[in-house]
């Protein structure tokens, strides 16, 4: 019986021990392909973001949008569309202005991996601040990229990423773009695509699991001798 439980006891060890540990995608329409069902949009202080950007003076409503484009080069995509800017009249003095979307989740805790798409894009020769693609966990800037473009009209890709542990929770991330500059409408514009957040939660320490299954097999040995002591007796 002892034997049996100490084989039984090995076995299951070494069977949760090799069990991979399965990532979980905590961002919700991540592609983009449901519009902005699922993402919240924000503006900084001074900042605008719409396709008709608000001006000094003349303020509009400034939502996010999504739109068709070829982030990745390899083919158009719904993406998440941006105008960022400035509306303060001091224009091209830091801090750069803006905004983007926001979205929050709960996840039980683990390895977080973040992983998306940029692309920014200009119709006018000679501008070169496309403006700066960030991505913020919990109000933390975790990476961001400043495109600055070659003077000429064209369009730049790039990627942000990130690794991270998050406690178990609520949490919030968001994709933002900023200038130091006024949009005009379909000047410039800043594209996400391909958003990602996988979360892998941690495995117990094979020792850990050891401890636990050796409490199991003492129990079960301290059932068998009250069995058999039974038995003898009777």
């Amino acid at each position: 019986m002892v034997g049996t439980i100490a084989k039984l006891s090995c076995a299951v060890l070494l069977m949760v021990s090799t069990v991979p540990a399965n990532a979980v995608e905590v961002v919700t329409n991540g592609d983009f392909q449901a519009g902005l069902t699922g993402w919240t949009s924000y503006t900084t202080a001074n900042g605008t973001i719409a396709a008709t950007p608000s001006l000094p003076g003349a303020p509009q409503p400034q939502n996010a949008s999504v739109a068709s484009f070829n982030v990745t080069g390899s083919g158009t995509s719904s993406a998440l569309f941006l105008n960022a800017g400035k509306i303060n009249p001091i224009y091209g003095v830091a801090p750069g202005e803006g905004g983007g979307v926001s979205q929050t989740f709960t996840t039980t805790g683990g390895l977080a991996t973040f992983s998306a798409d940029i692309a920014a894009f200009t119709r006018v020769n000679g501008l070169t601040a496309f403006g700066l693609m960030s991505v913020l966990l919990d109000g933390v800037v975790l990476d961001s990229f400043d495109f600055v473009g070659p003077g000429t009209s064209t369009t730049l890709r790039d990627t942000l990423d990130f690794t991270t542990n998050l406690t178990a929770g609520q949490h919030t991330i968001q994709l933002q773009a900023t200038r130091i500059f006024a949009p005009g409408g379909g000047v410039t514009s800043q594209y996400f695509d391909n958003v990602s957040l996988d979360v892998v939660a941690p495995v117990p320490e094979p020792a850990t699991w050891a401890m636990l299954i050796l409490g199991f097999a003492g129990v079960g040995f301290m059932a068998y001798r009250r069995r058999n002591g039974a038995a003898t007796l009777a």
